[in-house]
């Protein structure tokens, strides 16, 4: 549903308000109300609704996938409610929008509209939140307007008249009606500016102005909001935080005044259910966290990328699906929130008015950067996911180039993994050599991928066929691994390369891993089914879980041409022309696969298209004016 709609078919202007006020409806018509019945043409009627009374006006007013030749109306509720709502958020400031309906008039004993005071309090919001310089409204006193002669409608003149009307004096600039609207409080929050600004950039610009820069000092600070359908989720969310690379500061239950506040001033106040079949209800518990990977920084580091504010909010959406995953199709809803980048998190954690948080955030935040230190000069930094250690290129005195993996302060573990494989396994021709180790970082010789283990790409797809050399010898290293009650998840196509001079290559070592129990045969060990189903207490990386889920190994069917129990089991000279025939078939099913999914996009693409042709000319010639019968 969306927020525009049309007066239903037979109904008219005047009928439509009469059966509103009727039914003890309660809305306002918001503006350019003043000649209603008479709409100019091609004008809307934007309407402010009572949540509660949207399935009523939803009775006379009807979405269309072709516009009709009847009053289109946009249609808005208090809390932005689905299908009436702008861009996700509520149209007007809650209190705004509470106020309209409260003290709404009659105008000419029929239509609804806002008080005098209302009218020039949404007029004045709607051009300065919602249009900005396209409001053709001047910056500041004095100012030029940046798009003169645009606006739609002279907003200057109808808000110097409301003004008037209101006894104000407040001048007709974006600048001075916005610091009007904060004074009154009916400035949006920081989270909603945000989202207004995307397509205001007046706005956009004026927000930087008055709170500061996007990462606000503290790239990597983010603030997650659970809500009240998944409180009891709180420890899964600070555990997939560890596994996506974030580090948890401080959990702060929300109660009491803080959790008002918190509702209010937080993603608009609007915690409505959205596109969910169920609400996810208000906010319970904050999450203060970290994005590690801002740890390395640009302004420190030598060829470190700068920071990617669209981490958090990937972050939040992977978790999301994983919570969602636990929850029945019909009870789904949207269980967490988070603020999108490190600005927005300081005005959340402002709600809570308790300065401590933010002193003991900034505090571990320091000490994290400050271990974060490469302990030989930056050549670059390796682009990576960047989840548990960063990886760069250095020049060592001794070694030269080489690649040295820094590791954040809360994956020590992981560390302690690779310092073990280079050591137990160092004999194995896969693994990397050791050079040297410190306290949070490892040395490594820098290889060059000639990519020879790879047999072919993949049509439509990143992923790789592996040579019959290259699987048979992965086969052996799953074997050795097991012998020693050990195994390797996340032994992907995309953690391997071959070097000319040294041959191929596991990178990645970060979840080696003992058997808690018994070993089991090394075609059920987790390095060959890549997953860890059964066994508890297990690291599992982003793409794999406990389930049983798995992303795709080096022996999966597709990649090495054979079953894992024929690679495992067979004599080396059954293997590779069989396996080339299983990756010829392999390759023919990704590829099938691959078009049909974009045969069925597009044939669904023009199906639309053409539907809403047809419906175009039926409409058409429904409005065309008919000759006279015979």
């Amino acid at each position: 549903m969306r927020a525009r709609r049309y007066l239903r078919a037979g109904l008219t202007l005047d009928q439509f308000f009469d059966e509103l006020n009727a039914r003890g409806v309660r809305y306002a018509v918001l503006r350019w109300f003043e000649t209603l019945p008479d709409v100019d043409p091609g004008e809307d009627v934007d309407i402010l609704v009572a949540d509660e009374d949207l399935d009523v006006v939803g009775t006379m007013l009807v979405s269309h996938l072709v516009a009709p030749r009847r009053q289109k109306f946009d249609v808005y509720t208090i809390w932005g409610l689905p299908g009436s709502d702008y861009r996700g958020i509520p149209y007007l400031a809650p209190a705004l929008a509470t106020g309209i309906l409260e003290r709404a008039v009659l105008l000419r004993g029929r239509y609804r509209v806002p008080s005098p005071l209302d009218h020039f309090d949404s007029m004045a919001y709607h051009a300065v939140y919602h249009k900005g310089a396209r409001s053709g409204l001047p910056e500041a006193v004095g100012a030029v307007p940046q798009l003169a002669g645009a606006a739609e409608h002279d907003y200057a003149a109808v808000l110097a008249g409301l003004a008037e009307q209101s006894s104000l004096s407040v001048p007709a600039t974006l600048r001075d009606l916005d610091a009007y609207l904060a004074g009154k409080g009916l400035r949006p929050p920081l989270d909603t500016l945000d989202k207004l600004g995307v397509s205001n950039d007046w706005l956009r610009r004026h927000v930087d102005e008055q709170f500061g820069p996007a990462d606000a000092g503290i790239p990597g600070l983010a603030v997650f909001v659970l809500r009240e359908r998944a409180a009891h989720q709180l420890d899964l969310l600070r555990q997939e935080l560890l596994r996506q690379g974030w580090e948890p500061l401080e959990t702060v239950p929300l109660h009491g005044d803080a959790a008002a506040r918190v509702t209010a001033g937080v993603r608009g106040g609007n915690w409505g259910r959205g596109p969910w079949p169920v609400g996810g209800g208000p906010p319970v518990a904050y999450v203060v966290a970290y994005d590690l990977s801002a740890s390395v920084r640009a302004d420190t580091v030598t060829g470190a990328p700068p920071y990617d504010l669209g981490r958090v909010t990937a972050t939040k959406l992977r978790i999301r699906r994983r919570f969602l995953d636990s929850m029945p199709r019909g009870e789904r809803c949207n269980p967490l929130h988070s603020s999108d980048q490190p600005r927005q998190a300081l005005d959340y954690l402002a709600l809570l008015d308790d300065p401590g948080v933010l002193a003991r955030a900034r505090e571990r935040i320091g000490k994290t950067t400050a271990a974060m230190v490469f302990p030989y000069p930056v050549v670059e930094v390796i682009p990576s996911g960047r989840r548990r250690a960063v990886t760069a290129v250095v020049a060592h005195p001794e070694f030269g180039e080489c690649i040295c993996k820094l590791f954040y302060p809360s994956a020590r573990r992981f560390l302690l993994r690779e310092l073990r494989a280079r050591t137990d396994f160092a004999a194995l021709p896969e693994m990397p050599a050791l050079l040297a180790a410190g306290d949070n970082w490892l040395l490594s010789e820098r290889y060059t991928d000639t990519r020879a283990h790879v047999r072919r790409q993949l049509p439509g797809v990143r992923q790789i066929q592996l040579t019959t050399e290259a699987s048979s010898a992965l086969a052996g290293l799953a074997g050795a691994l097991n012998e020693k009650g050990a195994f390797l998840l996340d032994l992907s196509p995309f953690n391997l390369l071959s070097d000319p001079r040294y041959g191929l290559k596991v990178l990645d070592w970060e979840f080696l891993q003992d058997y808690p129990g018994e070993i089991p045969p090394v075609v059920e060990s987790p390095t060959v089914v890549g997953h860890a189903k059964g066994l508890s207490g297990v690291d599992v990386p982003v793409g794999v879980s406990a389930q049983g889920e798995s992303a795709m190994t080096v022996f999966h069917p597709v990649v090495s041409g054979l079953p894992a129990w024929a690679l495992l089991s067979w004599p080396a000279r059954l293997v590779p022309a069989v396996a080339e025939v299983g990756m010829v078939l392999g390759y023919l099913y990704v590829g099938l696969r691959t078009v049909a999914r974009k045969t069925v996009r597009g044939s669904g693409k023009r199906l639309r298209r053409r539907v809403r042709f047809l419906l175009v000319r039926v409409g058409e010639r429904r409005s065309a004016p008919r000759g006279p019968s015979r």
